[in-house]
């Protein structure tokens, strides 16, 4: 059978989707084809014709869609594209958490909720055979003017049984345009790899909570792959696509001390730096010397908020702020760059607890840090609160990227305030705190936050402008001197 993925990427994010390879080299063990249709480097006008293209050419058996909650307008609008004869299923986060929205579409035939190794073989099994669908597990689909829905099915306990992801269907720049480029200059290749799955915590603003509801009595929620796993899929990743920068994308990867301690000795003969995440309380003096000396090159922390009281109350979220800070002090005590995420516009938050978390972002001053506008993802715990409270309207506008403003109702944080607060703290976080009363200026003062923000737009664009006059220089000269000035 031959699978067309439909891969929405609205938010544009360079590194290849690992649960989509991961699907496609399921397919590929069981003898099935794939291929992804993924709109990531295409203009907005290119997309209805290459999908036209790719279903003529392609001529594919099924259509699944791999969507997140951002992503799923989008996803919809594509379908809306072409008319096929050929059946549609919907996968991927927002399918999981938000599965009556996702069946209602016109063009969507049936849903896959949960992991979908599994689920993908039976559906595609069943589809060749001519088999009923109505009582498979995962799936929920539309029959004889009904809609079937059936619970999931245990979960995947032995990792390591899972195929070796397929990354084949990835366009190469996925490999080398990434975003981790910044703590590695010299790396031109990056990997990004699952080592575990189910992240063991329940932080209500994130699609865990909905997934530990979901699967409860499916076995246990977070399993790891071991250590020689790991090892081999790099060394595959590796082969196929030179790779010279590796990306642990699991939330928590230093949780088994055991593990972490044989993959270290494991991976010291490949030889590549590498970057994880984890949550600060969970770092020692031992274990960030072990892992910088392995190869770890960056860390990334949650810290969320700046706030110790509304983490623990709000985001469930119980590290102590001195955790944080000895965190961080750790990887750069042992070389290791940091990267820190931060949210503002939080539910019930207010300006003095985000000054909190600024401060907390110049104390700690991080190699690089995130801040996005926090946005209630439909199903899970934050999303129903924020309803109880007021704070938004559930038939909100839905936003494909999450710093470009809030869907909260919030005395003091309108949308356009926090939009220009958060190009304020990128700017001035990192700076000396003498420099805090002109941010404070430029807060309340929005034509003078636009008039600064063009101004460093423009310094912006005219830096890249040199530095690419400069590569393509550097070029020039490179390419006289191999063919002798000729």
């Amino acid at each position: 059978m031959k699978v067309l993925f439909l891969y929405p990427n609205v938010a544009h994010a360079r590194s290849p989707q690992v649960g989509l390879s991961s699907l496609a080299g399921t397919l590929k063990r069981q003898g099935h084809d794939s291929r992804l249709f993924d709109i990531t480097f295409m203009e907005d006008a290119e997309v209805e014709a290459s999908y036209s293209r790719v279903l003529s050419e392609y001529q594919p058996d099924l259509i699944g869609v791999s969507s997140r909650s951002t992503e799923w307008p989008t996803a919809a609008s594509i379908l809306r594209m072409a008319d096929v004869e050929v059946p549609v299923v919907v996968g991927g986060p927002h399918a999981t958490i938000a599965p009556e929205e996702v069946i209602a579409d016109e063009r969507v035939d049936m849903l896959i909720r949960g992991e979908g190794e599994e689920a993908i073989i039976d559906l595609v099994d069943r589809l060749e055979a001519g088999s009923d669908l109505s009582d498979m597990p995962n799936l929920w689909i539309k029959q004889d003017g009904e809609v079937f829905r059936n619970d999931v099915r245990d979960l995947i306990q032995d990792m390591d049984s899972l195929t070796l992801p397929e990354w084949s269907i990835w366009d190469e720049r996925h490999f080398r345009e990434h975003y981790h480029q910044v703590f590695s200059p010299g790396a031109e290749v990056f990997g990004d790899l699952e080592t575990s799955r189910g992240c063991p915590y329940a932080c209500p603003y994130c699609l865990t909570p909905v997934m530990q509801k979901l699967y409860k009595g499916k076995g246990k929620y977070h399993r790891e792959k071991s250590a020689p796993r790991i090892i081999e899929e790099i060394e595959k990743l590796r082969q196929e696509k030179d790779i010279d920068y590796v990306r642990f994308v699991d939330e928590t990867f230093i949780l088994n001390r055991k593990r972490l301690q044989e993959f270290c000795g494991l991976y010291q003969d490949i030889q590549l730096p590498f970057s994880f995440s984890t949550r600060p309380e969970t770092v020692s003096d031992e274990m960030m010397k072990m892992l910088a000396k392995a190869g770890a090159n960056c860390v990334s922390f949650g810290l969320e908020s700046g706030n110790e009281q509304y983490r623990r109350e709000m985001l469930n979220r119980r590290t102590r702020q001195q955790e944080v800070i000895d965190a961080v002090a750790l990887a750069k005590k042992y070389g290791v760059k940091t990267f820190a995420f931060v949210m503002i516009g939080l539910p019930h938050e207010d300006r003095e607890k985000i000054q909190d978390t600024l401060e907390l972002i110049n104390l700690l001053q991080p190699d690089v840090f995130q801040i996005t506008i926090f946005y209630p993802f439909e199903g899970t715990p934050f999303y129903d609160y924020c309803l109880e409270e007021g704070l938004m309207e559930k038939d909100h506008e839905r936003l494909t990227e999450i710093w470009k403003g809030s869907v909260l109702n919030q005395p003091g944080l309108p949308s356009d305030y926090l939009i220009r607060l958060r190009e304020l703290a990128l700017a001035f976080a990192k700076r000396n705190q003498r420099w805090w009363p002109l941010m404070y200026f430029m807060e309340k003062h929005p034509g003078a936050f636009r008039a600064w923000h063009a101004s460093r737009q423009a310094r912006g664009l005219a830096g890249r402008g040199a530095r690419k006059l400069l590569k393509m220089r550097s070029e020039r000269r490179a390419a006289l001197s191999g063919s002798g000035g000729e």
